[in-house]
């Protein structure tokens, strides 16, 4: 039986991280496509776009919750904070029970990423690439970092995409092993990382090898921690995991983006 409840508290928690990210996007979006635009050619009304995008990523949230709520406990999966919320009992155990572990895992895996970045890979991109990405992250806002990012993102790709790939396996081998599991975490990492590829290109970061393979890599890294909390614990710890690797890395990302700012300030002597 479907759990119209479940259903229901998936979509509601995702809505913010849309209201607060996609109206940059928009705007970014409009930025990009005025620069490419004939003579004379006018650009869809801001409204009009900004109401689609809306609509669109909504519908992407309902989808995704939908679908987990459909397919989650065939496969093995659950939301066990989510569906406590809905029935009305055992939230605090349920919420305790997914604490430790996405404040533990969590928490080790945003120090390697954070580690990796700063050690290997940001020491590596080329200067337009380093100042553009990092100040897109800045602009982005906390809010939506961990609204979108961590809520949003979450239904989306654990809730909704990996509880899909494990079940199309299951379809193909009958059941849902470890080898399974893990490759379903491996391909939703993959296409986590593609997926942020274009507002980076957009907002001004360069298409080289080295600068894919690292929105690959880590974002792989980050959905192999995310997808292993949400396959042993849930829902609930996957998107606290999440959050924590955007509250651990905003520090950095605030000090490194100021330094860079300030060695662009022209010299006077």
């Amino acid at each position: 039986m479907f759990d119209w409840t479940l259903f229901g508290i998936l979509l509601l928690i995702s809505l913010p991280g849309v209201a607060v990210s996609i109206p940059r996007l928009v705007t970014q979006v409009e930025a990009l496509a005025a620069d490419k635009m004939a003579p004379g050619q006018q650009p869809p009304a801001h409204n009009l776009l900004l109401l689609a995008s809306m609509v669109q990523y909504s519908l992407l949230a309902a989808l995704a919750a939908a679908g987990g709520v459909l397919l989650a406990p065939r496969v093995g999966f659950a939301a066990p904070f989510f569906t406590a919320l809905a029935g009305g009992s055992g939230i605090m155990a349920a919420l305790t029970a997914q604490l430790g572990p996405a404040l533990l895992v969590g928490g080790g895996g945003a120090i390697i990423f954070v580690a990796a970045y700063y050690g290997f890979f940001r020491p590596r991109f080329d200067p337009q690439t380093r100042q553009q990405s990092e100040k897109l992250r800045q602009e982005l806002g906390m809010a939506s970092r961990l609204l979108y990012g961590g809520i949003f993102e979450e239904v989306l790709t654990r809730w909704g995409l990996m509880t899909l790939v494990v079940w199309l396996g299951m379809r193909l081998t009958g059941e849902a092993t470890a080898v399974l599991i893990w490759s379903a975490i491996i391909i939703t990492g993959i296409i986590f990382g593609l997926l942020h590829l274009p507002s980076y290109l957009m907002g001004g970061s360069r298409a080289t090898p080295f600068f894919i393979s690292y929105m690959i890599i880590m974002n792989l890294w980050a959905s192999l921690v995310f997808g292993w909390l949400f396959w042993q614990h849930g829902l609930l710890a996957a998107i606290l995991a999440h959050m924590l690797f955007h509250l651990i890395w905003w520090p950095f990302d605030r000090l490194t983006q100021s330094t860079t700012e300030a060695a662009l300030q022209p010299q006077w002597k």
